[in-house]
């Protein structure tokens, strides 16, 4: 059989059925932009290494199949639907997914961040174009209405596909260069006098934080979280910033879920950096005044400090730090 039948050579083209239309009709609009979303997704797919993805996007790509022969069938007699509502579960539910395998987002993701995710938001754009002719198509035919929903929800399913593999690049990375820096600069403590982090130690050292913020002066919000980013200790000083407590919980988050100084994230997050994008994660502070709490190689909390410049707020949280190494080694001082 010949790919080409010479039938389309006027401009029309065949709908499901035999009959012929322009290849104007916006119903080849439809189903056209929806096979350049699934050539996208295709593309995408080829990149990715991770099977759990690959996997997902593949089902979609055969669900597109069918999305397109439905819309192919529009306004003739042999309209069929062919997506389901368990079509649109799927999507639903790989959106909910992966959702809860990265932290929230805050504000607009520049795409770009890795290839993969590239791709996916080139398929993304592709989904949200059909999905705009879509809206054209309901006004001239009788349509079912799972067709627009599952659009709606593809182009949100893609969006997070994309987000989770930008995050599990930034953690790959994160983590590498903790490693680096685990493997040149730390030291390990052979007879520490403490093992953990609790609520004594937490307070014993935000107290001299305090002390160290009295002296040059400014009041601050200093807060301990243990190696899970959870709150255990937060103080803050009279006439401290109300911003502050968030701002110095989201540097004691960030530098207890990263196992580094906020500091040493920042210049990493810069659009040449190699996590851009970082600073879009819900509670993840890029500047200086979070530092992590070891005691040898082992995370067992971190400190976050904010009321001041960020100099002044490192200057305070790393002293926090230094207290704390001395409990560790020679116990509290009574």
């Amino acid at each position: 059989m010949k790919i080409y039948t010479k039938t389309g050579d006027k401009g029309t083209t065949s709908l499901v059925g035999g009959s012929r239309t322009e290849k104007s009709d916006i119903r080849v609009w439809c189903y056209g932009t929806i096979d350049e979303t699934n050539s996208a997704l295709g593309m995408a797919r080829s990149h990715i290494d991770d099977k759990e993805i690959r996997d997902i996007i593949l089902k979609i790509q055969k669900t597109l199949f069918e999305l397109g022969a439905e819309l192919a069938s529009v306004g003739t007699d042999n309209y069929k639907e062919r997506v389901k509502e368990e079509d649109i579960n799927f999507l639903e539910n790989t959106i909910d997914k992966m959702e809860s395998l990265k932290p929230d987002i805050n504000g607009f993701i520049v795409p770009g961040g890795t290839e993969e995710s590239s791709y996916l938001d080139i398929a993304r754009t592709d989904a949200r174009r059909a999905e705009r002719y879509m809206t054209e198509l309901i006004s001239k035919y009788d349509i079912s209405e799972k067709l627009l929903k599952y659009v709606n929800r593809l182009s949100d399913a893609i969006y997070s596909l994309a987000r989770y593999i930008d995050y599990k690049d930034i953690f790959e990375k994160v983590h590498q260069n903790v490693g680096n820096i685990l493997g040149s600069t730390e030291k390990s403590n052979k007879n520490p006098k403490i093992e953990k982090l609790d609520r004594n130690l937490a307070e014993y050292i935000t107290s001299h934080c305090i002390k160290k913020a009295d002296e040059i002066e400014i009041p601050m919000v200093i807060s301990i979280v243990d190696n899970g980013g959870n709150l255990i200790m937060l103080q803050r000083m009279d006439d401290s910033l109300l911003g502050s407590i968030e701002v110095s919980m989201g540097k004691a988050y960030t530098a207890a879920a990263f196992k580094m100084a906020t500091n040493e994230l920042k210049d990493m997050a810069v659009p040449e950096g190699e996590l851009y994008g970082i600073g879009n994660l819900k509670k993840v502070i890029t500047f200086g005044g979070g530092y992590p709490l070891k005691i040898g190689n082992k995370l067992v909390g971190a400190i976050g400090v904010s009321g001041g410049t960020a100099e002044q707020d490192m200057l305070v949280s790393k002293y926090g730090v230094e207290v704390f190494e001395e409990v560790v080694l020679n116990g509290i001082r009574k």
